[in-house]
This record gives C-alpha cells, sequence and structure tokens, in this order.
C-alpha cells in the first residue's frame, strides 16, 4: 500500500516550470513637451542623452511680453485694491449711520453697490493676474519625471508659433523602469499570468521583474502562430537603451 502511495505522489506531481519568451524592451513611459505660449526660444538647457531631475528646467522661451503682460495686471490689482477697501468703510460708515436711522435706506444700497461693484473689479483683475502668471509659466518647460532627454525639435531663436502648429519642443523618458513586450504562445495562457515574477535578461545582465500587462486580443505570433501581447516591467536604473531583444523567464505559480 505505502508502495502504491509513493507511485502516485511521484507520478501524480506536476512539476513546477517557467515560461520563456523572446521580447524587446522600451522605456516605461516616453512624453513630448511642448508649450501652449507662442515665442522664441531664448535658451535650451539640456542635450540630447542627458539624464534630468522631474522638474529639472529644460528650455525657456522668451518672456518678455508675458512678463509685461503679468506686470500689467498686478499693477491693475495694486490700483483696485485701496479702492475696495475704501468702499468697505464706506459701507460700514453707512450702515451705522442707517442703523442710527441718520441715512436713508437708498444711500445704504448705494453705498452696498459702489463696495460690490469695487470687489468684482478686484476680482476681474486677480483672475486677469493669474491667467498672466500662468502664461508666464508656460514659457519654462520642466521635466515632469527623472529621465532622459530622447530628442530636441528647437534651438535658441527659434520661433515657435502654436497658433499654426502643436509642435513638440522635447521628448524625455523615463529610462529607470522599463517594460520588456513578449508575445505569449495562446497554448501556454492562463488567467493567472497577471503579476507573476519574471525574469528580464539583456545582454547577460538579469533584472528582476513582474508581469503588469496581458492583453486580452490574439494577435498573430512567431509563424502567424496565435499569441497573447504581455508587458514585464523591470527596474534598469538608467543601464540600458531602448530597443535591445531580450530574454524573459516568467515564473510557474
Amino acid at each position: 500500500m505505502r508502495f502504491l502511495l509513493a507511485i502516485f505522489f511521484v507520478v501524480g506531481a506536476t512539476p513546477a516550470f517557467a515560461i520563456d519568451l523572446d521580447g524587446q524592451i522600451d522605456f516605461s513611459q516616453r512624453l513630448v513637451l511642448n508649450s501652449s505660449v507662442s515665442a522664441r526660444v531664448h535658451r535650451i538647457n539640456v542635450v540630447v542623452g542627458q539624464q534630468v531631475a522631474q522638474g529639472e528646467l529644460l528650455l525657456v522661451l522668451d518672456k518678455t511680453r508675458l512678463q509685461a503682460n503679468a506686470d500689467q495686471a498686478s499693477a491693475e490689482v495694486d490700483a483696485l485694491t485701496p479702492g475696495v477697501e475704501r468702499m468697505l468703510t464706506e459701507l460700514e460708515k453707512a450702515q451705522e449711520l442707517y442703523d442710527r436711522d441718520s441715512l436713508a435706506l437708498v444711500a445704504l444700497q448705494h453705498a452696498e453697490q459702489d463696495y460690490a461693484i469695487a470687489v468684482a473689479r478686484l476680482k476681474a483683475a486677480r483672475a486677469k493676474l493669474t491667467r498672466a502668471q500662468y502664461r508666464l509659466s508656460e514659457a519654462e518647460i520642466r521635466s515632469p519625471i527623472a529621465g532622459i532627454i530622447l530628442g530636441i525639435a528647437a534651438s535658441p531663436g527659434q520661433y515657435i508659433n502654436t497658433r499654426v502648429v502643436d509642435r513638440a519642443l522635447l521628448t524625455v523618458a523615463d529610462n529607470k523602469t522599463m517594460v520588456a513586450t513578449v508575445l505569449l504562445p495562446l497554448e501556454q495562457w492562463n488567467a493567472n499570468l497577471l503579476h507573476r515574477n519574471a525574469s528580464v535578461t539583456v545582454q547577460k545582465q538579469s533584472y528582476s521583474g513582474k508581469v503588469v500587462a496581458v492583453d486580452r486580443q490574439v494577435t498573430s505570433g512567431e509563424n502567424n502562430h496565435p499569441a497573447i501581447t504581455l508587458l514585464v516591467s523591470f527596474e534598469a536604473n538608467g543601464e540600458l537603451p531602448s530597443g535591445l531583444g531580450a530574454k524573459i523567464s516568467i515564473a510557474s505559480e
């Protein structure tokens, strides 16, 4: 009986195995940066291939017109602020006189109206200032992520006209986190592939990764064989370029 049980466990056990596939690596994120304002390129602070930090200043457009608009809007706010304070004082006096029956209701209403108009004008001026300051900030292009500069499509002195075309000025990529794209033969697919651990080997260097996406559409793999596209994410710490081939080994359950 013990002998038969031993045979059962040996024959019935399913050996663990990994899924080994070929794939290609790419940056996990590519961002095309542009500006919403039309102006000449004043300065470019980076070159292609340069590592940049999140928030680093990459390119500056000429700010002369934008700065003038912001200064004008700020001056309007400064000019209107004392008027609002004065109208508030007048309203408070009118309210006090009205409460003592020393001022007609219509006079109080005029004071309230004058104060409301002054507040509305100041509010509009502040909104104009906020808009002008935002436009001014758009003259500076900063990197939204830490990564590498892939492309620069502008040069100092060049006029960028956003009314004609919304053109790309720079391209930045996250080269620390990368993804390997692989085609999994349909017969090897199962519902538990997502989040499985994986190993990505590029030029004899191995990186630990994880399956982060499993396509729901069947595509054509090698020799038009039905396949499923998988994405395996891994940390490369800026060591690798995109487009390299890779060997991917997806762990068994």
